[in-house]
């Protein structure tokens, strides 16, 4: 083999192991972060991975790394009552997005829900972790493309985007069958969910952090789920979720946030 071919593959071979190096790099530093963060949140509790109790639908890659689509589901064949879901995104700078907590009102039986929107700051593992009612963890996880969600340029004046703070907005939606156990719900709160890192575009400088909290939702006074947030939550919180049916379906909202103010609201008996 000619002197020059022979330096040529010695290079491309060497090409191929620095990416190689590189890779496993990487990867090794993402098993780290989420060692960590498991330690963390869970402790030395063991967790089911792709165990087939909760699928996570999350796009591959993020059009707004911003305002990314998110939903947890629980398959029919999973007839457990739930305890808890947690949602965390390994590289965020707050990763435990939000804590939800189950009560007596979440219902069971059919397919059970829960979808919101989140920030992604950078290219990140986004995991829901789903404790049943027999204290048993089981985790769904995705890696998704998507940076900068966190601390992008805020497009409009912050003074514009505090009018209507805290209006919220409550529907459900009954099943297309009466038999059906299950009906969904809606949460929609106006809030800018700023989280201190984003710039106000007319001066420059950055925004005070005031975010959503805190959430609690009853159904006919029995609770179908508190939740915990971060700022990992997009901006105007929007949450979707199943709930038990009941003899009585309206929905009771309270929602918090960092400034310690509550907004409450029911939604129509009708569902409309």
């Amino acid at each position: 083999m000619p002197i020059h071919h022979a330096s040529r593959g010695c290079a491309l071979a060497g090409a191929a192991l620095s990416l190689f190096v590189v890779t496993a790099s990487v990867a090794h530093a993402a098993d780290d972060v989420w060692a960590s963060l498991k330690q963390q949140t869970f402790g030395e509790r063991q967790i089911a991975a792709e165990d087939g109790v909760v699928i996570l639908d999350v796009p591959p890659t993020a059009e707004d790394a911003a305002i990314v689509p998110l939903t947890v589901r629980i398959p029919p064949s999973v007839t457990q009552k739930l305890k808890s879901l947690t949602l965390i995104i390994d590289k965020n700078p707050g990763p435990v997005v939000a804590k939800i907590a189950f009560g007596p009102a979440a219902g069971s039986g059919g397919e059970r829900k829960f979808s919101t929107r989140v920030r992604i700051d950078n290219f990140s593992h986004v995991r829901a972790i789903v404790e049943t009612e027999d204290g048993t963890l089981h985790m769904a996880s995705k890696f998704v493309a998507a940076a900068g969600g966190c601390a992008v340029m805020q497009p409009k004046d912050p003074d514009t985007e505090n009018e209507g703070l805290g209006k919220l907005l409550v529907k459900t939606f009954p099943p297309a069958l009466s038999t059906t156990p299950l009906f969904d719900g809606q949460v929609m709160i106006k809030h800018p969910n700023h989280n201190g890192m984003q710039l106000d575009v007319n001066t420059a400088k950055f925004i005070p952090a005031r975010f959503v909290n805190g959430m609690a939702v009853k159904r006919g006074g029995e609770l179908v789920f508190t939740m915990e947030s971060s700022f990992s939550l997009s901006t105007n919180p929007n949450v979707r979720f199943s709930f038990g049916r009941g003899g009585e379906n309206t929905l009771d909202v309270a929602v918090t946030d960092t400034d310690g103010t509550t907004f409450t609201a029911q939604s129509e008996p009708s569902g409309s």
